[in-house]
């Protein structure tokens, strides 16, 4: 897990035009936050949201892959498609639909 300076950059870039986003350092990657929730993370330049049964649709409408941190598969998050990224509008509704999913994903937990 990993990601350049200037990935961490890009996104919270972009990101922040869209929805008040912090970041921290983890394990190499980036783990993204809005609000209290834990809705992203940044591993290998690439950007990673947060699904469940009511978002996973749009990741996979759009042919997203499944992050994969040392060889396993983590079904709860799907890579974010690119254009997703160049657009504020947009990307502030796919940062709340990963919000919303880390929310429900928290609540199921508890």
């Amino acid at each position: 897990m990993s990601v350049s300076k200037q990935f961490v950059e890009e996104t919270a870039v972009a990101l922040s035009a869209a929805r008040p986003v912090t970041f921290k350092k983890m394990f190499g990657g980036t783990g993204y936050y809005c609000e209290d929730a834990f809705f992203a993370v940044g591993d290998d330049d690439h950007l990673f949201f947060k699904v469940d049964d009511l978002t996973r649709g749009s990741f996979l409408e759009h042919g997203m892959e499944v992050w994969i941190c040392g060889g396993q598969e983590m079904h709860a998050y799907r890579e974010v498609p690119s254009h997703v990224l160049t657009d504020p509008v947009l990307c502030g509704t796919w940062i709340d639909a990963a919000v919303g999913a880390a929310r429900r994903l928290k609540s199921k937990k508890k």
